[in-house]
């Protein structure tokens, strides 16, 4: 790839010690055309996986990338996983600035929504067509990448709290809770919680709970993101008589769970301090 690392750069110089210690180098390229795609790096967890992808255009092309939002982005997405793993339940791409507006280069990360950590597991893509907001198509041509062999680290902390918490108008029990550096699940049960996937069904975005990090200083690390593209999910069981909630967060950049000290949900604290 001829910049840094998407993934790395779309979190940021503040993610980057994390980054560091997460992260898989991809450096997979794929000429069509004259039109170069490569997948530069990836990070990811049960929940989520995000892909860097570069887009570099015949020289003398020129991609303006100007306006809010970013225009550009990739139209036709086909994901496909090994055989023992679970395919991601939704995905989604997203064009991220450059050193250059004026140049022939273009950024994205994709987004997926997972159902269990993919490392260990392939992966294979084929992306395509390149097209601006207008409508206007640049390049009408794909890239596919076969068997993608997964590397992901995983720092993850998982806690079986038991402890009662006040959501949705009703008070449960917090089963589980695993907290990585890219997302925090957690797992509710109890009877309050019956029928409430009328009200909040598979794959709904939610507002409650409130999750809020605090680092060994007694620093907040982090608040819950409720603006990133599927920043927050919520599944409430298959059916009606089922008294379970299980929540999947994502953040607005990676964390550090080495620093964390304690998470408060719905106001109740809980030590994750290892």
């Amino acid at each position: 790839f001829l910049l840094r690392p998407v993934v790395q750069t779309y979190f940021g110089e503040s993610a980057s010690y994390v980054y560091q210690k997460n992260s898989q180098i991809l450096n997979l390229s794929q000429t069509v055309n004259g039109w170069t795609m490569t997948l530069t790096d990836c990070v990811g967890d049960d929940n989520r996986l995000y892909v860097g992808i570069e887009v570099t255009a015949p020289e003398g092309t020129v991609l303006t990338g100007q306006g809010s939002p970013l225009p550009y982005g990739i139209e036709e997405i086909d994901i496909d996983v090994s055989e023992d793993a679970k395919h991601p339940g939704a995905w989604y791409v997203n064009q991220v600035p450059d050193d250059s507006e004026t140049d022939n280069h273009l950024r994205f990360v994709l987004w997926m929504n997972c159902q269990g950590s993919l490392d260990g597991k392939a992966l294979s893509l084929t992306l395509g067509k390149i097209s601006r907001g207008d409508g206007t198509c640049d390049f009408d041509g794909s890239w596919t990448f076969r068997d993608i062999k997964l590397d992901l680290a995983d720092q993850s902390i998982r806690l079986e709290p038991q402890v009662s918490v006040p959501i949705l108008d009703t008070t449960a029990t917090l089963t589980e809770l695993t907290i990585s550096p890219v997302s925090i699940t957690l797992y509710f049960q109890g009877e309050g919680l019956i029928g409430q996937c009328q009200r909040y069904p598979n794959g709904t975005n939610i507002t409650d709970p409130t999750i809020v990090l605090y680092d060994q200083e007694g620093n907040v690390m982090q608040l819950e993101s409720r603006y990133a593209p599927f920043g927050s999910r919520a599944g409430s069981g298959d059916n009606n008589a089922t008294g379970e909630l299980w929540i999947v967060q994502s953040y607005e950049t990676f964390i550090d769970v080495e620093a964390l000290d304690h998470i408060e949900i719905c106001g109740v604290t809980i030590p994750v301090k290892q």
